[in-house]
């Protein structure tokens, strides 16, 4: 089976070839790379949704996403394959693996569950203060990764990577560059779209490496929102040692709704001179 075509440059990078029995193909381009390898972000939503198709029940939600990036995913082909860990009555648990030139590069885990009534109802979660998307200028797209010319970037949380801030908080606006609707595949991609906020506190360049993620999903997906609105993401760090540091990112809708969490474990490397 074909991956549908579409005017989404993520859709189309994150909709993988369906080969049956969960095994799914992939082509992994140039244009998503970042660094060495491919940006984590469409690698994720490229898992997520594989996941998605293979379960098939829209009644269960993805709640959480968990990605191990064992190895730099090159440019070519790419293979994955979806497993049912356990199906009950609500939740069901799936799992993932990538695989390059024979070679595991990414392994994951999905939780999927159906709504539940409860009288837990609340929220104490509030959005930073920040300006509007139409008052912030974009960010040049010389100054991103290569997979950063998919989005637009509006800089407005805390300081820019490298210039050795006292504080470790980056984010500001996102949307990608071609209007897509914001289901789960792509909440993680833009949640994974900004550096680790501990960059911001590193004086000179350095590369570094995420060692995995953990995404929560908070809203009901795909979200009822025009395919080109902009979303807030904040991202702050609390910890850094021993060439480790890691993340918290948070996705905003326009109106203050937390819609997810991205929870990461970033390498960082020492800074060049």
């Amino acid at each position: 089976m074909s991956a549908p075509s579409s005017d989404s440059p993520f859709l189309n990078a994150t909709t993988w070839n369906a080969l049956g029995e969960g095994r799914y193909q992939g082509h992994i381009r140039p244009e998503w790379f970042q660094g060495r390898g491919a940006y984590g972000g469409m690698l994720g939503g490229a898992l997520l949704r594989s996941m998605m198709r293979e379960l098939n029940e829209p009644a269960r939600a993805p709640r959480s996403l968990t990605v191990h990036f064992c190895a730099p995913v090159a440019e070519g082909e790419a293979f994955l394959v979806v497993r049912t860990e356990r199906a009950g009555r609500q939740v069901t648990h799936l799992s993932a693996r990538m695989e390059q030139a024979g070679q595991v590069t990414c392994l994951a885990s999905a939780t999927f569950a159906t709504s539940r009534e409860t009288p837990l109802v609340y929220t104490d979660a509030r959005p930073p203060r920040v300006p509007p998307p139409d008052d912030v200028p974009p960010v040049p797209s010389s100054m991103l990764p290569t997979f950063g010319a998919q989005f637009e970037y509006r800089w407005c949380v805390g300081a820019v990577p490298y210039s050795g801030a006292a504080e470790a908080r980056v984010g500001g606006w996102i949307r990608p560059n071609v209007p897509t609707p914001l289901d789960a595949p792509l909440v993680v991609g833009l949640l994974d779209a900004f550096p680790p906020a501990a960059f911001a506190r590193v004086d000179g360049f350095c590369n570094g490496a995420t060692m995995d993620y953990t995404a929560h999903f908070y809203a009901p997906l795909p979200l009822d929102a025009a395919p080109d609105a902009f979303y807030l993401r904040t991202g702050h760090s609390r910890h850094a040692a021993h060439g480790y540091a890691d993340d918290l990112a948070e996705l905003w809708s326009q109106n203050g709704q937390l819609l997810a969490q991205l929870r990461q474990m970033a390498a960082v490397f020492p800074p060049s001179r």
